[in-house]
């Protein structure tokens, strides 16, 4: 039963991890970054549960004999969160040398094949298996090794991801990222089980291990659960622009506390008198700009003095705004989505997050007891 479902798994991987690669219509790196490590789940599966010895004459049972893709996970798994967060250009360095190792250990596949079909033997019978089986596994704890780096990269750039936009940006659906959060944790006690299993052929275990079904079986439950993802909400996986436009100043540090009452009061009535938030596009450094005010003054008075962050101060003046549409009897023809737009959200999910985290309620409450 479990390896049916693990087959059914890989196929759907398989399928799902083509259509991120070659999608037209929703073409990215980060899309191919997120086919490339489906398609490596499948291919190192495949390897494990295919119920064969030999292709022909060529065997598949020997270290090397079948593509080593271990250690693209953890590359692929990192680059997609790092290039959905906004700063894949800054780990370039780290990336390519370890793509570069990745692909390099792969072709001993390619080598081993072409030596087979030359002389009809394999890498194995003629470099001591001792020396092949030391590399074989030295790759095995590089690519685990490597995977725990990725995940605290993972969560690292995560977490400074939503600080920046809270800082930086007015629009609440870039913080939703709820299932970037998901799609890293589940991998978590997978690398877990990877380590247990390693640690276990260290100590001298032999033969096959439960663990590396259970494993493997969590591997599945996320093929699935990207899958769900995907296809529950198309445009989750499209691209998301998150670095600053124009940037003035780096505010990416936690602004100083500084006592400005004064200058938080001309704040609160520039953006009251220019209505600066119907800018659904609304940046700290675009609003920096509007009232001539350095933007890390502005973010330290938020922070600070007003004691919101700048995504929740915008927004909280748009759900103002959206209250006064919603009691305004000449503005009844408008939809929820209407009133939001024109109060500045740019979406619907944007606008209910607002709501509730300053009323309590959503918007659709307020429509109805007006």
């Amino acid at each position: 039963m479990l390896n049916t479902l693990i087959w059914a798994g890989l196929i759907q991987g398989f399928l799902l991890g083509l259509l991120y690669l070659f999608s037209r219509k929703y073409s990215s790196l980060a899309n191919r970054l997120l086919g490339g490590f489906l398609i490596s789940l499948v291919i190192e599966g495949t390897s494990i549960f295919i119920p064969y010895d030999y292709i022909g004459k060529y065997s598949i049972g020997y270290y090397f004999t079948t593509p080593e893709v271990k250690l693209f996970f953890p590359l692929f798994f990192v680059h997609f969160v790092l290039e959905k967060v906004g700063i894949s250009a800054r780990y370039q360095r780290f990336l390519k040398i370890h793509y570069g190792i990745a692909a390099g250990v792969s072709s001993i596949t390619l080598i081993n094949i072409f030596v087979f079909l030359v002389t009809g033997l394999q890498i194995h019978e003629y470099v001591p298996i001792k020396v092949v089986e030391a590399v074989f596994m030295g790759q095995q704890w590089y690519a685990f090794l490597l995977s725990i780096i990725a995940f605290i990269i993972a969560i690292i750039e995560t977490r400074a991801y939503r600080k920046k936009v809270e800082n930086e940006f007015s629009d609440y659906t870039m913080l939703e990222i709820q299932w970037l959060w998901q799609f890293i944790f589940i991998i978590f006690p997978i690398i877990l089980l990877w380590g247990a299993e390693l640690m276990r052929i260290l100590l001298g275990g032999t033969g096959d291990s439960d663990i590396v079904l259970a494993s493997w079986g969590l591997l599945i439950i996320f093929i699935y659960f990207v899958s769900y993802k995907a296809f529950g909400h198309q445009n989750l996986f499209e691209n998301q622009e998150v670095e600053s436009k124009s940037m003035v100043e780096d505010i990416s540090e936690e602004p100083a506390h500084t006592d400005h009452p004064d200058l938080s009061e001309k704040i609160n009535s520039l953006m009251q008198v220019g209505k600066y938030y119907l800018n659904q596009e609304l940046t700290i450094y675009d609003l920096a700009r509007e009232m001539d005010i350095s933007p890390r003054l502005i973010s330290s008075c938020v922070n600070g003095n007003l004691g919101v962050n700048f995504s929740e101060w915008v927004n909280n003046y748009r759900v103002d705004e959206a209250l006064k549409i919603l009691e305004d009897a000449d503005k009844n023809y408008l939809s929820i989505e209407g009133v939001g737009a024109e109060a500045g959200f740019k979406s619907r999910s944007a606008m209910y997050t607002a709501f509730k985290k300053k009323t309590g309620f959503p918007p659709g409450h307020f429509r109805e007891n007006v």
